[in-house]
Order: structure tokens, then sequence, then C-alpha cells
């Protein structure tokens, strides 16, 4: 089901700007500058943001929440992976007033593991050329509908999307028949 028709939306400046609203507030907020560097146990946090999720699936109302979450590098400990940190910020956004709402969710920077890293495949790379706002706000195809599950099925399991948004929008993942 596609969503109602729009005067079309300038999906790469929201993305920036749901982007540096997340980062401002991050630098705002959470204390990453805890600790020595040159300590075994540091970690150098930094945050990063997920892909849209609709609020609704099928989009009946197109609002859109963006969750911002921490990994962390160490060098010293860790070379071919990254500390996973909280999911600390959910963003709202509507294409009605397009207004952003953040919500903090934990600031805390605590390791919850370790993810692994690998380099991506060629068809990979690919998949993420599609633009998932810009594809979720207009009219679908079938084609467009099959690159949109690809490219969010690659986010997740690369763990570019945190649990909690898994959970979160269950009807959205369930369409999407990614799997764990």
């Amino acid at each position: 089901m596609s969503p109602p028709d729009h005067p079309p939306l300038d999906t790469v400046a929201i993305v920036a700007s749901i982007k540096a609203t997340a980062k401002k507030t991050w630098e705002e907020s959470v204390d990453t500058r805890r600790g020595n560097p040159a300590d075994a146990g540091f970690i150098s946090w930094d945050t990063r943001l997920s892909d849209p999720l609709p609020m609704t699936w099928p989009l009946v109302e197109p609002t859109f929440a963006f969750y911002a979450y921490a990994r962390g590098m160490n060098p010293m400990r860790l070379r071919d992976g990254e500390f996973v940190g909280p999911t600390w910020a959910r963003i709202t956004w509507s294409t009605h007033g397009q207004k952003l709402e953040l919500i903090r969710l934990d600031t805390r920077l605590t390791s919850h593991g370790v993810q692994g890293v690998r380099p991506l495949r060629k068809e990979e790379l690919e998949i993420l050329r599609v633009k998932p706002l810009e594809v979720l706000l207009g009219p679908r195809t079938k084609a467009e509908e099959q690159q949109l599950k690809s490219y969010y099925c690659l986010q997740r399991s690369v763990g570019n999307i945190p649990p909690e948004a898994v959970t979160a929008h269950a009807a959205f993942f369930e369409w999407l028949g990614c799997g764990p």
C-alpha cells in the first residue's frame, strides 16, 4: 500500500536535519570523554542513526522513527569489530508539519557486547544505493518493494538497526521477512 500523495519532499535535507539534531543532542547530553585513551578499558564512543522506520505498517500516516545508537572503538583491544552501546534516542518525524521530536532513551555509555565488521560484497554495495525515505514516501512498484526489503534486511544483518527498533516496528519487520 502506498502512502497518500504528497508534494515532493527533499528527503536528503530531511535526513541531514535529523542527523544534525541527533549529533547536537549527543554532544550536549552524552559524556563521551570519560576515561583516559591510554587505558586498556577505554572506549571511544560515537553516535550513529538508523534509517527511517514507519510508525505504522502498512503506511497509513507517514510518520517515521529514527534511532540514535552508540558504537565504540578501541584499537588496542578490538580491531575487527566495534563495541555496541545503548540506543540512546528515538527521533520521530512526520510529513504533517515536518517537526522533529527527540526522546532520550538511555545515555549511559556502557558496552552491551561486541559486533564484528566485515567488508561488503559488490551486490551489497548496490543494495545500499536505495534511499529508503524516498522509497517509503513514494508510490512503490513490486521491484521497489523488493529493493526496500533487501535494503532493510541487509542493514539489520550488519547491525545497523537496533533490536529495540525491530521490536517497536514489528509489523514492518514482519512484512520485510528478514528473519532474526
